[in-house]
């Protein structure tokens, strides 16, 4: 998921009154909702344009924490596509029902509603013949659009199909990027390896995915119903993955002719072997392609028993082994496994791999590595390579371990599962196990490096949270501060924490680990001493770093004035004062701050208490004083630690002085007697 630089653009968070509006322009109605046009994690509302009061427009509101995709939404914005639902706009609103900000997305309102309501009331026949012509065309051609940037749908069933104008002839496919890739489908919809991951787990995927759920989602059609309905997902799962998607889905249902080839094509388990863009469009075209022939099932001389189940492939047992870990740890470490794939299987250097990591795990016994998690993770990418990471209930392609990690924010709050992962490096178990290693896994590999060094460091900036803002670029901030406001680009952020300053316990420092990591995740490696100060050793130092953090931000991105939060920093620099050494100069500080708070600019605010003169003056005072205390000092211990003679000598001299003084005293007074009796 990238995220265009400046979506949305808006730079005061909460600077809206009344209904909840988008640029100002389409005013969104929470008291009426559309249940006929909302999704499973999308729920829609009817939308006025106020430039256009007559055109007919929706809105979808996402949920909190899910991160949509603004890429697509970018690519999609204003375009008019053959076969997809025209997006109008798309941003963030106030929402009441959620008490913060939602992402939100305009559409044009399809007139003619769902496409399967529509059929279901009789206002719209959808039969074999018209297939071709007003659901895999249309869809095809908006594929083809997607196709030059990189983008996939990830949304196409039959309930995310509407009829687009009155006159029923327009099909087209709903929104696919308010929501994570994949994270509405039922599984049917998803091919083997992304349906066994979670919904949050499968990944941006590709067009072939889309044609595969096409592909599913004609069948549907052709039947009138969930030809697989009765069949639990795992059931589901093991099927597709011992019969093939194409026999159960359409094995017991009488599927036309004219669509055999292309429901082969779309529905092939291999994605080496599945159509193209290309083939589907050469078929519309009227040219027969090769039929695409199941290959016959590996015969094997015993299944393997586990969890209640007979289980002919490693893809089933890999499952298998996920849900109960335990009891799979177990007969790994008994060698029952490798010796089922040596002998069964007939696979040599799979028996071999498994059986090695049955051996480390006892070497590393008190390791995580020796744990049953690591060893069931482990053997679980060597038997099933194609499909997902699994790890204590975890379940993803590694392109989707960012969503991962958001869902399990928005959850609980932490990601502990995601650190263990990145802390016992689990993807790594993944990417050695692929057979054909690509520059795309190699890419994917080295980002993961990077998270774990990010996750390895507990500093401010780092951890787990900046993790969450390096894999999720369009992720609000998710500071307990500001994520009511829906905070996705730098210029929102001094606004956002300028107005929680009114509601927030002041006393804490507006500086928390998620906004000190999407801080650093934004601005890179310029803030890097910041973010030292921010960890330093004594409360001054880390005051004055969460300041000069917040002064640079404000210096690059704005606003000139956050009164709010000078005030709220004001009151939290009481430990940079007392660093101070020069009473006088503490006091000049103290009478000086609410003047600079009140011109709301921290880039002042910190010049007045980290002025590098009045450091350096203070220092050059603290020195000289610390001279003079220790010169007194030394006179003091000199005479506590003298040995008397000097004060016997004093007394000595003191004495005689006192004795010549007496005897010329009495001289004179006798000189003045005999003077006196001569005269």
């Amino acid at each position: 998921m990238a995220l265009s630089p400046r979506e949305p653009t808006d730079a005061n968070p909460r600077k809206q009154g009344g209904p909840p509006t988008l640029r100002d322009r389409y005013v969104i109605d929470p008291a009426e909702e559309l249940a006929a046009l909302s999704q499973p994690s999308l729920r829609a509302f009817a939308v006025q344009d106020r430039r256009d009061a007559t055109r007919p427009l929706f809105a979808l509101i996402g949920k909190p924490g899910l991160p949509p995709r603004v890429n697509s939404l970018t690519h999609l914005r204003g375009e008019s596509i053959r076969g997809l639902l025209p997006l109008v706009e798309f941003g963030v609103v106030d929402w009441p029902d959620y008490s913060q900000r939602c992402f939100a997305a305009v559409y044009q309102k399809p007139t003619g509603g769902r496409l399967t309501e529509a059929v279901a009331a009789g206002r719209i026949s959808i039969n074999e013949h018209d297939l071709p012509r007003r659901i895999i065309e249309p869809i095809a051609a908006g594929l083809r659009e997607l196709a030059p940037n990189d983008i996939s749908h990830r949304a196409i069933r039959p309930e995310n199909l509407f009829v687009l104008d009155e006159d029923r002839q327009s099909v087209v496919v709903g929104d696919g990027a308010m929501t994570p890739p994949g994270y509405d489908q039922p599984a049917v919809f998803e091919p083997v390896e992304r349906a066994m991951a979670t919904p949050e787990g499968r990944g941006r995927g590709s067009i072939g995915d889309d044609l595969y759920a096409l592909g599913v989602t004609i069948v549907f059609l052709l039947v009138g119903r969930d030809p697989v309905a009765k069949l639990s997902e795992d059931q589901l799962l093991n099927a597709k993955i011992e019969q093939g998607s194409y026999a159960t889905l359409c094995g017991r249902e009488r599927i036309p002719m004219s669509l055999l080839e292309p429901l082969r094509g779309m529905l092939s388990d291999d994605p080496d072997e599945r159509w193209t863009l290309d083939e589907l469009e050469r078929w519309i075209n009227g040219r027969r392609l090769t039929p695409i022939q199941r290959k016959p099932a590996q015969k094997i001389d015993a299944r393997f028993s586990f969890a209640g189940r007979e289980h002919a492939t490693v893809r089933t047992l890999a499952h298998a082994f996920t849900k109960h870990v335990p009891e799979a740890a177990r007969a790994i470490r008994k060698g029952q496994l490798d010796a089922w794939v040596r002998r069964s299987l007939k696979d040599a250097p799979m028996a071999d791999a498994v059986a090695a990591a049955a051996d480390l795990a006892r070497v590393f016994e008190r390791d995580h590595r020796g744990s049953d998690d690591y060893l069931v993770a482990k053997t679980v990418a060597i038997l099933d390579p194609r499909g997902p990471i699994r790890y204590k209930g975890l379940s993803f392609l590694p392109e989707a371990f960012g969503t991962v990690m958001a869902v399990e924010a928005a959850e609980k709050g932490s990601m502990p599962r995601c650190a263990e992962v990145l802390a016992n490096d689990i993807a790594g178990l993944w990417f050695v196990a692929q057979p054909n290693y690509t520059p795309g896994h190699s890419n994917t590999e080295k980002l993961f490096a990077q998270l774990r060094g990010h996750a390895a460091n507990r500093d401010p900036g780092y951890g787990m949270e900046r993790c969450l803002y390096e894999f999720n670029p369009a992720l609000p901030c998710q500071s307990s501060f500001i994520v009511q406001d829906h905070v996705v680009d730098m210029r929102q952020l001094l606004p956002a924490l300028d107005q929680a300053s009114s509601r927030v316990d002041t006393t804490q420092p507006p500086v928390d680990r998620h906004i000190a990591a999407f801080v650093g995740h934004r601005l890179g490696t310029d803030i890097e001493p910041h973010l030292r100060a921010l960890c330093g050793p004594s409360p001054s130092t880390q005051i004055n770093g969460m300041l000069s953090l917040l002064a640079f931000v404000q210096w690059k991105h704005g606003p000139d004035q956050v009164l709010g939060l000078a005030s709220w920093i004001g009151g939290l620099l009481g430990p940079t004062i007392n660093s101070y050494h020069g009473r006088t100069l503490r006091h000049d500080l103290e009478r000086a701050i609410p003047r600079v708070v009140r011109q709301g600019s921290l880039p002042e605010l910190y010049n007045l208490i980290e002025n590098q003169e009045k450091r350096e003056e203070d220092r050059q005072g603290f020195l000289h004083a610390v001279e003079d205390f220790a010169a007194t000092e030394r006179e003091i211990q000199d005479v506590e630690h003298s040995d008397g003679s000097d004060s016997q000598l004093a007394l000595t001299k003191g004495e005689e002085a006192a004795a010549m003084s007496s005897i010329l005293l009495t001289m004179l007074v006798m000189s003045m007697v005999v003077l006196f009796e001569f005269f």
